[in-house]
């Protein structure tokens, strides 16, 4: 099958963790994108030794939570931008929903106990409920962290009550010592997605990515892409909705000139299946990061971010993590966490509209996105760096939008009001009803004209007298 042009841009945004402790929340900085690495791994049968045989040792320590707890009071601008907690208080909160996050691991963080489910693992220490890297922990809470249940701090995520399928396929921490080359590739991937799908999940969130020249991501030869072509669109016809990240710039994932890319990003390259996400910061431009493509679709808040603390034992929230092998702190930002804001919508178009007894296809709930967005300038309402624009959630859990013109519920017929309140109009009646007043109006008018004349013509007899 042919790998289209489209709109969305995916990345390996796999966090270089740092060795210690988080600090004060840290900032998670755009990552390097992932290409395709080692040999084929069969999830199915993963055991926690079987892949120390293909020389993947850890690098590095797994982040480390902040035993200071990280309370941060404000609501992240995110947040407030979004206006998600709207959609909370009339009750969509993503319960009986799930999420599968294809990323580094999940940590149990308090704040998603309960809705964290292991699925499996790439990654030859620990399981998908370990997360060294931080990453896939970040991803999970701004989808489904709760409420904080001592109200000290406003953040939320977007589908609170969602549950989270944590599918660990890579990691940055595990590095081949010839080729240098980290966990995860195309093939471990496209194995991942199927995983999540035969769980019948209802949206899939992968905000990691390879980046690629054109010509190999269009090779047929190369039958990792062909996997995850595969799956992805056996996902979308299955109705699960594929939310992916635009990706970073940096190494293998270069900025693409408009309309002219000579970088794909995968899964985004395979755009009829997956909706892909761009960043943009607090201003609403776009992110000097995110990757340009014809496959971009929309775009969501990507910079300054604040979320779940990432590390091993965190409890708290971060607005900032260390990253690289030097511990530099740096903001939380990168298309990886934009993706997250739009697997959470998704989840809530989904069960808004499955409460309504409509049952919403992968396209139609990825169209509705689309079509919601704050359109930017320029041909179609779309560009290539944020596609149809910022995701507008109000919009998207309440117009009808065009593509579903003709096909809502004509509205029903209001039945007529009781005598203490003003009755509906009924214009043949209230016809015959004007009708006879009129007449009896021009009746009395005329007995009054009768009247006057008749004493008229009596006082100038008298007179004449």
């Amino acid at each position: 099958m042919r790998s289209r042009f489209s709109r969305s841009t995916l990345r390996t945004s796999a966090l270089l963790a740092a060795v210690g402790v988080l600090a004060l929340g840290g900032p998670t900085a755009p990552a390097m994108a992932q290409t395709v690495g080692p040999p084929e791994l069969d999830l199915s049968k993963r055991t926690g030794s079987k892949l120390d045989t293909f020389g993947y040792p850890q690098k590095q320590a797994c982040m480390q939570g902040n035993p200071g707890g990280g309370l941060i009071e404000e609501k992240p601008w995110s947040q407030l931008t979004l206006g998600y907690e709207r959609a909370h208080e009339q009750g969509f909160k993503g319960q009986g929903m799930s999420v599968a996050v294809i990323d580094t691991g999940v940590n149990n963080h308090p704040r998603l106990q309960g809705r964290l489910i292991a699925g499996d693992s790439s990654i030859p220490k620990g399981g998908p409920l370990t997360d060294c890297d931080g990453h896939g922990t970040i991803v999970a809470g701004i989808i489904a962290a709760a409420p904080d249940p001592t109200n000290q701090t406003g953040y939320v995520g977007v589908a609170p009550e969602a549950s989270i399928l944590s599918l660990r396929q890579s990691s940055s921490l595990f590095i081949e010592d010839e080729t240098n080359k980290t966990v995860g590739n195309t093939e471990t991937m496209a194995q991942a997605i199927n995983r999540a799908v035969a769980d019948r999940v209802d949206v899939i969130n992968i905000s990691q990515s390879s980046c690629q020249p054109i010509a190999q991501a269009a090779d047929p030869r190369n039958t990792g892409n062909q996997q995850l072509q595969t799956a992805v669109k056996e996902a979308y016809d299955a109705g699960v909705v594929i939310v992916v990240a635009a990706g970073n710039v940096g190494g293998t994932c270069q900025k693409n000139p408009t309309g002219s890319p000579t970088t794909a990003v995968l899964p985004a390259w395979f755009d009829d299946y997956v909706l892909t996400v761009a960043s943009v910061n607090e201003q609403g431009a776009p992110s000097e990061f995110t990757v340009p493509g014809p496959w971009v679709d929309v775009a969501a808040p990507g910079q300054n971010l604040i979320t779940l603390d990432p590390g091993n034992g965190g409890t708290g929230l971060a607005s900032q993590i260390a990253h690289g092998q030097d511990g530099q702190m740096g903001p939380i930002e990168g298309t990886s966490f934009a993706a997250p804001y739009v697997s959470g919508l998704a989840v809530l178009i989904k069960q808004k509209f499955a409460a309504e007894g409509k049952h919403l296809t992968a396209k139609q709930i990825m169209d509705r996105i689309k079509e919601t967005a704050l359109h930017p300038g320029g041909a179609n309402g779309r560009n290539d760096i944020v596609g149809y624009g910022t995701v507008d959630v109000a919009a998207a859990l309440g117009d009808v939008v065009p593509s579903e013109w003709g096909k809502k519920d004509p509205p029903q017929k209001q039945a007529h009001l009781g005598a203490d309140v003003i009755p509906q109009k009924d214009y043949p009646a209230l016809i015959i009803a004007l009708g006879g007043a009129g007449a009896g109006i021009a009746a009395i008018i005329f007995t009054a004209f009768l009247t006057n004349a008749v004493r008229n013509v009596r006082a100038r007899t008298r007179g004449n007298r």
